[in-house]
């Protein structure tokens, strides 16, 4: 049944998709195109410049709306009248958390790929090729510096840094999610609590870093900054692989908290009417 859901996830997703790999490849490839005309004259720097523009609205406002488009999908399947049809198939809440949140990381990762790829075409040809000899050039001159395992190391940190990013949207969307699912506890104004519950949200997370601002300014002259510095100079690698891990550990509680609401709110106190 997993499988029937992830079927229609990606029939629903492939609506939007559709129209936005045609909009920002379509502008990446008029930009490309006008390269190949060159004129000295102002309308065609103009024309030009407002390609260029007119593509980095365009692939700003895909992201925006592969997210936007991904929030709507849940509350709607789920919270709307929809709901009622969703809930009556034999499938768990798990299970549907499981398809809507895939589905949605999976149209999001193929949104970025697109964009970076629309994007490369907008850039190819002389720019694209210094840029590639400079990274490459830079890249050689880096491997060739560092320490005896040193590459190892890096591709650790390429993986490392990977795996927060894919955990950073998993977890952005089970917040959203949390906000939606808290508010369709409310009898009334349900869209009206989700967004406070927003606003809360990030009032709470901005005074909690204040307060740590606050806290690291007051205790700045008890921290052993000497004996850090120290420790990195000794284990330079060592020391961006505990960063890293840190920030994948932290990912993984607040997706676990952030998926543990959800599942709870809908296994327990859904309420469609």
């Amino acid at each position: 049944m997993v499988k029937k859901l992830l079927k229609h996830e990606a029939k629903y997703y492939a609506r939007t998709l559709i129209i936005i790999e045609a909009v920002i490849f379509a502008l990446a490839l008029f930009t490309r195109l006008l390269l190949f005309f060159e004129f000295d004259s102002i309308v065609y720097y103009i024309l030009q410049g407002s390609s260029y523009a007119m593509f980095a609205l365009a692939a700003y406002a895909a992201l925006i709306m592969t997210f936007i488009v991904s929030i709507v999908r849940f509350y709607k399947n789920l919270f709307s009248n929809e709901g009622y049809l969703s809930f009556t198939l034999p499938v768990s809440t798990n299970q549907h958390l499981f398809a809507k949140l895939l589905s949605a990381v999976v149209y999001s990762v193929i949104v970025f790929v697109s964009v970076i790829a629309a994007t490369l075409i907008t850039i190819s040809g002389d720019i694209l090729n210094e840029a590639v000899k400079a990274g490459v050039y830079l890249l050689k001159n880096l491997l060739a510096e560092l320490p005896k395992g040193g590459t190892m190391h890096i591709v650790l940190y390429v993986i490392e840094f990977v795996v927060i990013m894919l955990l950073s949207v998993i977890s952005s969307y089970l917040l959203y999610y949390c906000f939606i699912a808290i508010g369709q506890t409310a009898k009334k104004n349900r869209i009206l609590l989700s967004v406070g519950c927003y606003f809360i949200y990030s009032a709470a997370t901005q005074a909690i870093g204040t307060f740590f601002s606050i806290a690291m300014s007051i205790a700045e002259p008890y921290i052993p900054y000497e004996a850090i510095e120290r420790f990195i100079e000794a284990h330079p690698f060592a020391f961006f692989h505990i960063i890293f891990i840190s920030l994948i550990v932290w990912s993984i509680i607040m997706t676990v908290v952030f998926y543990f609401v959800v599942q709870r709110i809908i296994s327990r106190k859904l309420n469609l009417e």
